[in-house]
């Protein structure tokens, strides 16, 4: 069985593996999307932040969608705030 829940508080979780195969095939390949390593810690957080960024809600599977966490202006529609699913996905990218 493949995993299906990320992040240290399991804040990204897919319901069934096809519902994660949808999501990593978007992510993978998507325009629309940009991943984010913020040194947050430079600023005052406690440790630096992997992002994705979305730009765009068009065509975003909804088990990416039911993980948005709010955007921050400038374009951005939303934002998934986990490290785990981030460096499991960016080695990937085709875009």
């Amino acid at each position: 069985m493949t995993k299906l829940v990320y992040g240290k508080n399991q804040q990204v979780q897919f319901l069934s593996e096809a519902e994660k195969k949808e999501a990593f095939d978007y992510l993978i390949s998507s325009p629309d999307i940009e991943f984010h390593h913020e040194q947050n810690q430079e600023h005052g957080a406690w440790a630096p932040e992997k992002r994705i960024h979305f730009y765009s809600e068009t065509n975003v599977p909804e088990g990416l969608v039911r993980n948005f966490t709010a955007g921050r202006g400038g374009g951005l529609v939303a934002r998934i705030n986990c490290a785990e699913l981030y460096d499991e996905v960016f080695p990937l990218r085709k875009v």
